[in-house]
């Protein structure tokens, strides 16, 4: 069986993956994922003794900032109930919805559907108001709550997903309430063309979710919220092609988004397949991990395999809340490239804002630390770390706290190549913005309010400045006075430009769901803010704010001023 597997990698890989590049999620969403607008068979999980023979369904519209629906609803005849889920996930095929009523239920693993594809999803999707179904223990992974393993073309909508930990007593349960995997030792694949819609899972003993072996993953308009001891959400190994948007991450241990793609995980997974057999014993150099990249893309093709980066992500439009006693960062970013950041609210954390550098690998080890010390030192990327956050755009986002030894905007080992634009950075307790000397080749920062500025050697936590000479390497900085930034800032003096400082948390739990919390702080810029108020770069100003609504100005931030007009209302969480 495992020649057979060899042979076939060797002669006749999967094609690769083609991602949709584009900064309009939108766009990205009508591109990516092509959904059928009726189903051939409709399957419903309910225990009742009387079971609906009949169901009345709308189309899903993925880029519905309100649960909106793609059409008018249509009436369909139940074609099989089952009782569980996990029945449900066996006997679904390409195309089918399967229709959960209200109540709570084990979970469930859905694997490959080879029938499933564009205009063939499996969609489960929760029925009846928001909390009505609920998910409270796992299905027959005992780790997981939901597993998608190894599948694709597959939607989840609608559910509470609820562990049961809580701060008073040690971890348990499952690790996470919905993990995507593709299991590419095993299956030489990747999982892909997964979305999360609309769900609330929170409780967990690790993460609301959690991937590996993944592309072509939408997470939106979703509450992930108290892991017990690590991060709301998690985006690891070998991923690439995300959309996460529109969501809250909340009052877990750890980071609130954690998007670490790390290069050393990837790799061991990709030593698994039977045909690296022979490979050559893991070393931490930067040639080995080299040569493994370039014979695993002659097996299985570029971007089709776990390589240690993820690339083409948009996360925009989130909040993140309440997250990182333990540590971390609210949006931790490691080995994310070509992706763009934007349109987030971060606030109220206890951890860096937002970071990114490489998790540290082995790999880039040599030249993370110390880093170069002169220009002449730096060629190009080759000269320094390949699996930090490289070429990024970062713009329009609100990151305000008070954590030492944090940045707010944390830009270290090698990732270089940042373009800053728009942002509202401050850190009372510590620097604003940090800039390691392996990150600041090609940065361009400018059109922010910050507090401090602070530019470190490699390997240092602030206590060793970088040298002076380095910055000629970047675009712009900050403070080079010629930006047009503000630096220098606190957070008190900035809250008068802000409709309405404060602290309070963004969300209130009731129950099996949630709601925003009337008392959380707004953070439009007031009517006539010198300092936020068309302020930034109208180049690097999104078309819309964290709201929904469509900017006319560009303002700094991830919202909108106050008095801005035409604005049509919006129903979206960040309003």
């Amino acid at each position: 069986m495992i020649p057979a597997l060899v042979g076939l990698v060797l002669a006749a890989p999967l094609p690769s993956p083609v991602f949709v590049k584009t900064r309009d999620s939108d766009e990205w969403v009508r591109r990516s994922f092509r959904v059928q607008d009726r189903y051939p068979r409709v399957l419903l999980v309910d225990t009742s003794p009387s079971p609906s023979r009949t169901l009345r369904v709308a189309p899903i519209d993925l880029n519905a900032r309100d649960g909106a629906p793609a059409g008018p609803a249509r009436t369909y005849g139940v074609d099989r109930v089952l009782a569980t889920l996990q029945e449900a996930a066996d006997a679904a095929r390409g195309g089918d919805l399967v229709a959960v009523a209200p109540g709570a239920y084990a979970g469930f693993v859905l694997d490959d559907k080879p029938d499933a594809g564009d205009l063939r999803y499996v969609h489960f999707k929760a029925l009846g108001v928001p909390g009505a179904v609920t998910i409270d223990r796992a299905g027959p992974d005992p780790e997981w709550m939901v597993l998608f393993r190894s599948a694709h073309h597959a939607i989840l909508e609608g559910f509470e997903i609820a562990g049961s930990n809580s701060p008073d007593r040690p971890a348990q349960g499952p690790r996470a309430g919905v993990m995507m995997d593709g299991d590419f030792g095993r299956s030489s694949r990747l999982s892909h063309h997964i979305a999360l819609v609309r769900n609330f899972s929170h409780h967990h003993r690790k993460w609301g979710f959690h991937s590996t072996d993944t592309h072509t993953v939408l997470i939106e308009d979703s509450l992930f919220a108290f892991s017990k001891d690590e991060h709301s959400g998690y985006a690891s190994d070998g991923s690439d092609d995300y959309v996460i948007r529109r969501n809250v991450f909340f009052g877990s241990r750890s980071g609130g988004l954690q998007c670490n793609i790390d290069p050393v995980s990837s790799f061991r997974e990709v030593l698994k397949h039977p045909a690296l057999r022979g490979f050559p014993k893991e070393e931490p150099t930067r040639a080995w991990a080299l040569a493994l990249l370039k014979r695993a893309t002659e097996l299985f093709g570029e971007n089709n395999f776990p390589d240690g980066k993820g690339i083409n992500f948009i996360i925009e439009d989130n909040v993140v809340n309440e997250n990182g006693q333990g540590g971390g960062g609210s949006l931790n970013l490691a080995a994310l490239q070509e992706s763009l950041v934007q349109n987030n609210l971060i606030y109220g954390n206890f951890n860096h804002g937002i970071a990114q550098w490489d998790d540290a690998n082995p790999y880039d080890a040599a030249y993370a630390v110390p880093g170069p010390s002169a220009p002449d030192a730096v060629k190009g990327p080759d000269d320094l770390p390949l699996w930090g956050c490289h070429s990024n755009v970062v713009r329009n986002n609100t990151v305000l706290m008070a954590n030492p030894g944090r940045g707010a905007l944390h830009v270290r080992n090698g990732s270089w190549g940042m373009r800053a634009r728009n942002n509202v950075v401050i850190n009372d307790a510590g620097p604003s913005i940090e800039v390691f000397n392996t990150s600041v080749y090609r940065l361009d920062s400018g059109f922010n309010v910050a507090g401090r500025v602070a530019y470190v050697a490699g390997g240092e936590t602030g206590r060793v400045p970088m040298a002076e000479s380095l910055k000629v390497l970047a675009v712009s900085l900050d403070d080079d006075g010629r930006s047009h930034s503000v630096v220098g800032l606190t957070r008190a003096q900035l809250a008068s430009e802000f409709v309405r400082y404060g602290e309070q948390p963004w969300v209130v739990v009731e129950g099996h769901w949630w709601r925003l919390n009337p008392d959380r702080p707004d953070f439009r810029p007031r009517p006539g803010s010198r300092l936020l108020g068309d302020r930034g770069d109208p180049t690097e100003t999104p078309p819309r704010d964290l709201a929904g609504r469509r900017r006319t100005r560009a303002d700094i931030g991830a919202l909108a001023s106050a008095d801005e007009r035409g604005n049509e209302p919006s129903r979206h969480k960040g309003e």
